[in-house]
């Protein structure tokens, strides 16, 4: 038999669906247990930094600064920048990118969105309402006025949530193979460290504030794995806008 018409699949058939209401989603992430987990660390996080664990974060922000003079300014430029939103989101934008192009889904970058927009509303929120002073000026006290927003760290809430999402979505896709996956992961591992170490060095946070940032970037990361797994599978494929046709003819088949 010679094929003589020429070959143009097109979209994909995607069965209708139907999409979860509010409230199951509401209940769908409620009902996570290691959600609800790191909900009730933050919390509890954030009530010992409010004053049991003042102590704490004293002590580590008076202890000596060795080469003060001379890494403060590296620091500030290289180490620092390493979690923060200039580098990490490109990062997390190009994984999306080229994921649902290779996939023809909006998938990856409904979950790279949501998980970046619900992180950063839940720490922007945290800020406002615990006002805490930096630690700079050596005060770890909550609701020190306008201007003081430390608490939690945006910075540690990045190194878990932005690349966490990275690492999820290459797991979730299956763009590599085991052992690099677990590279990326001690990866993730030693820019939290490393974040850490930093900003109690430059006095830029207090320890519970780093703590408490990857908390809430945690949060965010299960969240939004929990609403990838309430998302209709081939919705987002039939959004795809860019199949087109293929260029000339199918070869003919005999």
């Amino acid at each position: 038999m010679v094929r003589t018409t020429e070959y143009a699949p097109g979209p994909p058939v995607v069965r209708a669906v139907r999409w979860p209401s509010v409230s199951e989603i509401a209940w769908g992430v409620a009902s996570d247990r290691v959600a609800i987990m790191l909900a009730v660390a933050l919390i509890v996080m954030t009530m010992l930094a409010a004053g049991p664990l003042h102590p704490v974060d004293n002590f580590l922000n008076e202890l000596p600064r060795p080469y003060w003079d001379v890494l403060r300014e590296p620091m500030i430029l290289w180490p620092d920048t390493v979690a923060s939103r200039a580098v990490a989101l490109p990062v997390l934008g190009v994984t999306v990118l080229q994921l649902a192009y290779w996939h023809r889904s909006w998938r990856p970058i409904v979950l790279g969105t949501v998980g970046v927009v619900g992180m950063m509303s839940l720490v922007s929120v945290m800020k406002l309402g615990t006002n805490r002073g930096h630690a700079k000026h050596f005060d770890p006290d909550f609701f020190m006025g306008p201007g003081n927003v430390a608490f939690p760290s945006g910075h540690g809430a990045n190194a878990i949530l932005i690349y966490g999402l990275v690492l999820f979505l290459i797991i979730r896709f299956g763009a590599a193979r085991p052992h690099i996956i677990r590279r990326l992961a001690y990866c993730i591992v030693g820019i939290a460290l490393l974040q850490s170490t930093v900003s109690i060095y430059l006095h830029f946070h207090w320890f519970t504030d780093l703590v408490a940032g990857m908390l809430a970037g945690g949060f965010a990361l299960r969240v939004t794995i929990r609403l990838d797994r309430m998302i209709p599978h081939g919705r987002t494929v039939e959004w795809w806008p860019w199949y087109g046709r293929k260029e000339g003819p199918l070869a003919a088949k005999e």
